[in-house]
This record gives C-alpha cells, structure tokens and sequence, in this order.
C-alpha cells in the first residue's frame, strides 16, 4: 500500500506537468458565428513570455500559406480582445521573417501601444527588450538604405566617367589617325 502511495505523489506532479504542455489551438468565432481554428498549436497553456517565445518558434517552420490563417486569427482575436497576450502573439507572428506575415514597421508599432500595467516584470523586460530590438533593426534598416543610394550614386558617377574617358579616347585616336600636315620648308 505504502508503495502505491509513494508512485501516486511522485506521479501527480508529472500529470500536472504534462497538462500545462498539453496543445492548445487558437480559436477565433467569426461574426457569423463559424470558429476559425488555427493549425499552430499553443505548446504552453500559461501566457507570457515562455508561450510567446514558444509560437514564434512553432511559427518559423511554418508554410507561408498557413502563416497567413494564423495572421488572420490572430488579427480577429486582437480586435476582439485587445489585451497583452493577443497584442504578444500577433507582434511574435509579425516577427516571423516570412513574406506574406512579416511585418516589421508593424511589430514595432503593435509593441509601443503595450500597456506595461497588467503585465509582469519578464513581460515588461522581453518587451522593453524586443522595442530595443526592433528599434535597432530600424536603424540599421536605414543606414543599409543610405549606404545603397551612396553606392548607387557612385555607380552612376564611375558610368559617367567611362563614358567620358571613351569619348576621350576616341578623340584621341581620331587625332592620331589623321595625316599630319605636310611640312613646308620655309625659306628666307
């Protein structure tokens, strides 16, 4: 009996584990009343900063065309309920460097509207951490972007100087080529 005991205390903590891990799935009812059920699963049942970090890599090996039924979800449940978590999820799916979701400028703007009152301290510290993030990306976005026009503007000047030094060379050559003037002896 006593054994039964010790393998049931030491096995309801790893039940209670294992059903915070258990996947969720994000849920949407639409206005029409039909229930938009995204493919990524929610790995962690408690919010924050772990289920954010934990979507956004669930959400990178992701197909773009799934991407975008989870932006739509995502989108609908932030209108619905525009709190912290669904402020969270969407920036995090925002982030996903894929073409038809990643959004940037977007990210950026979804984060500065966070309130910081209802959230913890770690949310409060991952956010301030991702705005220096994207703060920095922007940034560096922007000095790339002045550095191409140099590039292309020097590029567009070395063309201009080839041109010019072809056309001196042709002068050049067009000067060679001609008879030189015949030499007149002149006498005193």
């Amino acid at each position: 009996m006593n054994f039964h005991k010790i393998c049931l205390v030491l096995l309801l903590p790893w039940l209670v584990a294992c059903s915070e891990l258990q996947a969720l799935r994000d849920t949407v009812v639409n206005g029409d009343g039909t229930r938009l059920a995204s493919n990524i699963p929610v790995i962690n049942g408690n919010r924050g900063v772990h289920g954010w970090l934990t979507d956004i890599h669930a959400l990178r090996t992701q197909p773009p065309e799934t991407l975008v039924a989870v932006l739509e979800t995502r989108e609908q449940a932030f209108r619905e309920k525009p709190d912290i978590e669904n402020r969270m999820r969407l920036v995090m799916l925002l982030l996903v460097d894929v073409e038809p979701v990643g959004d940037l400028k977007r990210a950026r703007l979804l984060l500065n509207g966070v309130d910081p009152l209802p959230s913890s301290p770690d949310e409060r510290a991952f956010i301030s951490l991702m705005q220096k993030f994207l703060e920095a990306k922007r940034e560096d976005e922007q000095k790339l972007s002045v550095l191409w026009k140099q590039a292309t503007q020097q590029n567009q000047r070395i063309d201009e100087l080839e041109q010019q030094l072809k056309a001196l060379t042709s002068i050049e050559q067009n000067i060679q080529q001609r008879e030189p003037p015949p030499v007149t002896e002149d006498v005193r």
